[in-house]
């Protein structure tokens, strides 16, 4: 931050270093000269100092060749040496150490950072976590509308199918009731076991008697056979179900007499054909396997399917359709004779309506089972029939499987009933790797990562924020940083503050044999010391000038004046306590000049590009002065800066009166040296026992004045200053107006 020190001419402003060491200028050079030349200093010699003999350490590393200054002490050849890649590796992992190190301290000293980061992933991770659930329950239930839909969508199919195949039975009860050739075959049959009947083929060993003796007999008639034939011909032919309407048959009183085609070779590729003799004569009513469906069939008006089951209807031979269904239609009777009997009770009916229709050519029609794979799904269709246990003479389910995926194996599935003929028919749906979405567990692992990536990014930036406002912070007060951003200009009035000057004695010549790394290794080892002391001390660094420090009490955060300056004091004395133990590398001891003023002053920030905070006034001026005219390893302050120790609350200071000395565009100045200081305790203890620690002997001087008892004295401070330059000012900004003049603090005389 810049700040300089007054001209001849008491502008206010602090100068440069490189002005400080002009002829027009204080610089280092120049004060030992004065110094020695008896401009205040107490030894009075006339040496003066031939200045074209020396040169300006800073003149030096600005035109001097790069070669020349900013090698280190590592040799004056360059080598160039060729870098691995291991240590390629090693150098950026060090600097991944080192940024790690620092995030971390960061976060150590600013646990908010980690609270805040923490609160954001747990709201990034509860949103992407329950988004990422929402999508799915969405998905899930899209996929099982999905499988419900295709289980409708595949069983109107198969309904659409099975009801062309049946139809064709209304027709052909509709010829059998119409045409009188057809009237008498259930007389002619008869009822089973009696008189008139036909008889009962001999039954397989341990078989029950299911087919009768049809020999010469009706069913065997030339002319109702060709008449059936005729008509059943054209309704498979209409039908359009060619191969999956391989029969349809006639069972006058629940015998099977009549089929088209008795042999079927037009629905089958050779040499697979449908041999239907072995049906020849069975009686629905008498067969145990098949009494159930035939006695469900009589009282209905609808179709009743059984199936499917394997038609093997030649004894010697492999069966031709292995999933077939019959599909059985009573036919109403034709006169009052004709009569059906179901557990005693009378049906009129003339018998049954019989189709046979090929299951497995219809699922393959219906291409099931490459559809279902092309979406990822898996089926299973059952039908449920009730039954009749021979055995047990109880009515039980029995669940069949129609079609089923290859493999099927599933625990997740949609459970859909169709709408087909009279059974339960069913179909369960789901896909292979279930409804669930398989991105499910990785879209939340996803949102957990994305939610850890993002938090991590934004703990990074800020981590980076906190850094560069801490760094900030160090540069500008916290007040002035918040105008700034608010586009206000910072400017404030400060009725009392202290302001602390310290150069290094000599440095210019010590440093004329150092090169350029060293030196400023040297400077910043010595004022980051420095500056542990100042936040100890809780003074405000302003800024460096070269090898010379400023801090200031009071400034920026306001306080009473004699805390100001007792602030800076302290600082004062234990930095020369430093400066004693101190060694540069190459063991060289440093020696430093001290000064501090105290009195009104503006501070303010100055630029918008960088800007800088720095203190502006008379009282800046005389304390540039004060360090200028100091002795060596002494600490030189004005009379109003000794006033406000002397009524210090809290400290005894060891001041000695130096006198009156001639400063450059002040005049003559009364100051002092502070030597040291004594602990609070002792301020208690004097003010216990009624002493009057200020007339201590501490104080090497005959004038006992104060603040608070010069009351009296012509010298009163009031005269120059009202009560209020000692009271924190009000907080309120000012903007500087070039009509104010500029505030000088006149010298107090005292009395000796």
């Amino acid at each position: 931050m810049s700040t300089g020190r007054s001209s001849e001419n008491g502008s206010g402003s602090i100068p440069s270093s490189a002005q400080r060491r002009g002829t027009k200028r204080f610089s280092m050079a120049g004060r030992d000269r004065r110094r020695s030349s008896g401009t205040g200093s107490s030894n009075g010699s006339t040496a003066k100092t031939d200045y074209s003999t020396r040169k300006s350490m800073w003149t030096k590393l600005a035109n001097a060749k790069q070669e020349d200054v900013w090698d280190d002490e590592g040799g004056d050849e360059e080598v160039e040496e060729e870098i691995s890649f291991k240590q390629v590796v090693i150098g950026l992992c060090e600097t991944v150490k080192m940024s790690t190190m620092e995030k971390v301290y960061v976060i150590r000293t600013h646990p908010v950072i980690l609270v805040v980061t923490l609160i954001v992933f747990a709201i990034l991770c509860t949103v992407g976590v329950l988004t990422v659930l929402d999508l799915a329950r969405r998905e899930e239930e899209a996929r099982k509308d999905e499988a419900s839909d295709i289980a409708v969508e595949t069983g109107n199919w198969f309904s659409d199918r099975l009801d062309q195949a049946i139809l064709p039975l209304f027709t052909l009860a509709q010829f059998i009731q119409q045409l009188d050739i057809f009237q008498e075959m259930p007389e002619r049959v008869g009822v089973a076991n009696t008189d008139g009947a036909l008889p009962f083929m001999p039954p397989k060993p341990d078989k029950t008697f299911t087919h009768r003796n049809i020999t010469g007999s009706v069913c065997q008639d030339p002319n109702i056979t060709a008449r059936f034939n005729e008509i059943a011909a054209t309704i498979k032919r209409d039908a359009g179900m060619e191969g999956v309407l391989v029969n349809l048959q006639l069972a006058p009183q629940a015998v099977v007499c009549m089929f088209y085609p008795m042999i079927n070779t037009e629905d089958f590729e050779p040499p697979m054909v449908l041999d239907n003799t072995g049906a020849w004569g069975h009686d629905l009513l008498s067969d145990p396997a098949r009494v159930f469906i035939a006695e469900a069939t009589v009282p209905r008006s609808d179709v009743v399917t059984a199936g499917p089951l394997a038609l093997k209807q030649c004894s010697d031979c492999d069966p031709t359709v292995r999933h077939a269904f019959i599909a059985r239609l009573a036919i109403n009777a034709l006169t009052d004779e004709q009569v059906i009997t179901v557990g005693g009770v009378p049906y009129k009916k003339w018998g049954f309506a019989v189709a046979l229709i090929n299951w497995g050519e219809l699922i393959e029609r219906s291409d099931i089972y490459e559809r279902f794979k092309l979406k990822n799904m898996e089926f299973k269709l059952t039908r449920t029939d009730i039954k009749y246990d021979a055995d047990t003479g109880a009515e039980v389910e029995k669940v069949a499987t129609l079609a089923e995926s290859e493999g099927y194996d599933l625990s997740d599935y949609v459970t859909q009933e169709l709408d087909t003929t009279n059974n339960i028919w069913e179909m369960q749906v789901g896909f292979s790797d279930g409804f669930v979405p398989p991105w499910k567990q990785g879209g939340i692992a996803g949102a957990i990562i994305l939610s850890l990536v993002m938090s991590f990014l934004i703990l990074l930036i800020l981590v980076e924020n906190r850094t560069h406002h801490d760094m900030l912070s160090e540069m500008l007060p916290l007040k002035a940083i918040k105008k700034i951003r608010k586009g206000k200009t910072v400017v404030e009035r400060y009725n009392v503050a202290t302001v602390f000057f310290l150069d290094i004695v000599g440095y210019t010549t010590m440093s004329s044999g150092m090169s350029a790394i060293q030196v400023m290794k040297t400077l910043n080892e010595f004022f980051s010391e420095i500056d542990k002391i100042a936040d100890k001390h809780k003074v405000a660094k302003i800024q460096t000038i070269g090898d010379a420090y400023m801090v200031t009490g009071g400034v920026p955060d306001r306080c009473l004046g004699p805390e100001g300056a007792t602030k800076v004091a302290l600082f004062a004395l234990e930095t020369i306590e430093l400066v004693k133990t101190f060694r540069t590398a190459e063991g060289a001891q440093l020696f430093i000049r001290c000064g501090i003023n105290s009195g009104s002053l503006v501070a303010g920030v100055v630029g918008t590009k960088r800007p800088q905070y720095t203190v502006f006034g008379d009282t800046v001026n005389a304390a540039a002065r004060m360090e200028s005219t100091s002795e060596k390893m002494r600490i030189q302050c004005s009379d109003l800066t000794y006033r406000l120790l002397r009524d210090s609350r809290t400290h005894i200071f060891d001041i000695e009166e130096r006198g009156g000395i001639e400063v450059k565009g002040k005049g003559n100045m009364h100051t002092w040296f502070i030597n040291g200081v004594k602990d609070a305790v002792d301020v208690i203890n004097a003010e216990d026992d009624g002493t009057n620690h200020r007339g201590n002997s501490t104080i090497k001087s005959e004038n006992d004045y104060s603040l608070y008892d010069a009351i009296d004295n012509e010298h009163n401070l009031s005269h120059h200053h009202s009560d209020d330059d000692f009271l924190p000012a009000d907080d309120s900004s000012v903007e500087p107006d070039e009509s104010d003049p500029p505030v000088v603090t006149p010298p107090v005389e005292t009395k000796t």
